[in-house]
């Protein structure tokens, strides 16, 4: 069932097998793989059914570092979490993203890609992607249906990579019957996490104390809890709860918040392709479900260009990905960017829920570049609205690169607090001066590339300009690493398991566990991880009952 936080009365303790803290992509899925095993479990949700602002704002944190969003602008608080600004993409990380690469400090996870083939498999039907695989052999015959060709890239150290693309599920509304028909499975709406409790030396949690903004105060205790509120609220809650360890829950050895990642995205070369046709609906980002001037366009697969594995070890880089992006006529005017701001503003009512007021004050904002530039902004707009596929010949290189593990890149507590009275999120996001090794290294093996087997031709404008380090530098809302996984305390934070250093019943969930990331969207490896999760509980559960203080209590 689906109840409202602030309506629960604490008359009787709250007591679970499970308890699950955040109801996104992995929440949601281990909570009903859990549930239909027969588990009573609960689901604490910070939002509602719907963008709220009032609650959206409980993300207002700091941005130290590279990030240009506003952090309560790049995570979505009301159930499905993320996946209600996700934008589809799938594809496993690769066996080498699980290794320990010499080159890559601080690389390898302690388990093997094979450990996690079958969630993988199983992750298919959760994100609504057909039963086909990621290669390329499996698609040509979709591919040929389609009139597109592959990029030919032989002897050229590049590899075509594939990727799939979900509807994308929008996990609040696809399993919303499911989390509601379930009679085991309590989801708890505007159930805010406040604090981790646990017994004297924090080796067993008891409860999680739940704050409303109405001020409903009250404790949900459990057997096994899970942290799955993504990669900075993971960090916050355990840097919150220091009751007992000062530095914050499992922060033992200073590992809490830090080597935070997101995926660097960087345009660098403009190029003009020949025979566009015949790849722009395989390899131009911009095409992902927009509409033209023949109607919407809807892919299910993509394919970017990287450097084969054995280029990145010849070479010691990182993963990538690199995709052809349509270049439009006026791309580069004032006209271009305030129609780009006026679609932000217009998303965020939709995703995050931004208050009609803060809609239009944003709207007027731009209204006057674009009615002092009326002819170039019909252009653009035209352009846009009218954007053949078939005749558009002018790209840039995008790349999305794979950062190396940093230390110095994390996330801590501000001294300001939110409306519940908990400190805000303060996320200072580094690169270094190997990522960007990385980037121009990668992006120039690519261009030499297609040069080499004459698909393109760089532009007579070369480059707008040289890519400015790292201020051209944006990120892909991906959150991951702070509470990375590692069987050595001293370097991670969860183990193999994903079970908390030294906390018998504590688990998280979700990219924050990722040691390295690899250059692909983390939303199908973090349902992977959750179906794992699930088994690792369900078989928790069946051993010999050990009773917990917080349970201890429930039967006094």
């Amino acid at each position: 069932m689906i109840t409202d936080a602030r309506q629960v009365a604490q008359s009787h303790p709250l007591f679970f097998d499970v308890c699950i803290i955040g109801g996104g992509a992995a929440g949601i899925t281990l909570a009903i793989e859990l549930a239909e095993r027969g588990t009573r479990v609960v689901l604490l949700e910070g939002g509602g059914l719907s963008p709220d602002p009032m609650t959206q704002e409980l993300y207002v944190g700091e941005n130290l570092g590279l990030t240009r969003e506003r952090l309560s602008e790049s995570r979505s608080r009301y159930l499905g979490g993320s996946t209600n600004c996700w934008g589809g993409w799938c594809r496993p990380l690769d066996d080498i993203d699980f290794e320990a690469r010499p080159w890559i400090a601080d690389s390898g996870w302690p388990i093997t890609k094979a450990a996690l083939a079958p969630y993988y498999r199983r992750s298919q039907a959760w994100l609504q992607l057909p039963e086909l695989g990621y290669d390329l052999s499996d698609w040509r015959e979709g591919i040929a249906q389609r009139e597109a060709s592959l990029l030919p890239i032989e002897r050229t150290g590049l590899q075509n990579v594939l990727s799939q693309l979900s509807p994308p599920t929008r996990y609040g509304m696809q399993y919303r019957e499911r989390l509601s028909s379930l009679p085991n499975l309590t989801v708890m709406l505007f159930a805010n996490a406040a604090r981790i409790l646990t017994n004297e030396t924090a080796s067993n949690v008891t409860g999680i104390e739940v704050k409303t903004l109405n001020g409903n105060r009250f404790t949900v205790g459990a057997k096994y809890f899970t942290l799955a509120s993504g990669g900075i609220e993971n960090a916050r809650l355990l840097l919150l709860s220091n009751q007992v360890q000062t530095a914050g829950l499992g922060n033992g050895h200073d590992v809490v918040g830090r080597y935070y990642m997101d995926h660097p995205r960087v345009k660098s070369h403009l190029l003009r392709v020949s025979d566009a046709k015949r790849y722009r609906t395989l390899y131009d980002a911009t095409l992902h479900r927009i509409h033209t001037g023949r109607g919407a366009v809807s892919r299910d697969i993509e394919i970017h260009l990287a450097p084969t594995f054995e280029q990145q070890r010849l070479l010691e880089l990182s993963n990538s990905r690199t995709y052809l992006v349509a270049r439009y006529s006026n791309d580069l005017t004032k006209s271009f960017f305030a129609l780009k701001a006026l679609q932000r503003a217009i998303s965020g009512r939709s995703h995050f829920g931004y208050p009609r007021s803060r809609v239009f004050r944003d709207v007027v904002r731009q209204l006057p570049t674009l009615l002092l530039n009326a002819p170039t902004t019909a252009l653009t707009v035209a352009d846009v609205r009218f954007n053949s596929i078939r005749t558009r010949n002018d790209y840039s290189l995008e790349t999305v690169f794979e950062p190396v593990p940093n230390r110095q890149s994390r996330v801590t507590l501000s001294a300001r607090a939110d409306a519940l009275g908990l400190r805000q999120a303060v996320v200072d996001w580094r690169l270094t001066d190997q990522d960007r090794d990385n980037f121009q290294r990668q992006t120039q093996l690519v261009l030499d590339g297609l040069v080499q087997m004459e698909v393109v031709q760089p532009s007579t404008e070369g480059r707008v300009r040289e890519t400015i380090w790292p201020d051209d530098v944006m990120g892909c809302w991906h959150h991951m690493g702070t509470t990375r996984m590692s069987d050595d305390p001293a370097r991670g934070v969860v183990n193999a398991d994903c079970r908390v250093h030294g906390i018998h019943n504590l688990y998280i969930a979700g990219s924050s566990v990722f040691p390295t990331v690899g250059s692909d969207s983390p939303t199908i490896t973090i349902v992977a991880l959750a179906l794992r999760l699930a088994d690792r509980i369900s078989m928790e559960l069946a051993r010999p009952e050990v009773v917990t203080a917080g349970q201890a209590r429930s039967a006094a």
